[in-house]
């Protein structure tokens, strides 16, 4: 999975990249240097991405605005 590529996960699940960061329990500059391509996008978190994206929609939705709202 590249940057460009997670980007376009985020756009496609209406979330902006520190939203993102809290999905993928990720510190945001740690996730701003794998949308940047500066660090490899550990396989990990490509896995924890392709596994959300197999959830039906309105739960996958349900689970996001969870993660999302935690501090």
């Amino acid at each position: 999975m590249t940057g460009e590529e997670l980007k376009q996960v985020f756009r496609d699940w209406g979330l902006n990249a520190a939203q993102g960061a809290k999905v993928l329990c990720l510190h945001s500059n740690k996730l701003s240097e794998y949308l940047e391509d500066v660090s490899r996008i550990p396989c990990a978190v490509a896995f924890h991405v392709e596994a959300l994206n197999l959830l039906p929609e309105v739960e996958r939705q349900r689970l996001l605005a969870q993660r999302v709202q935690r501090r």
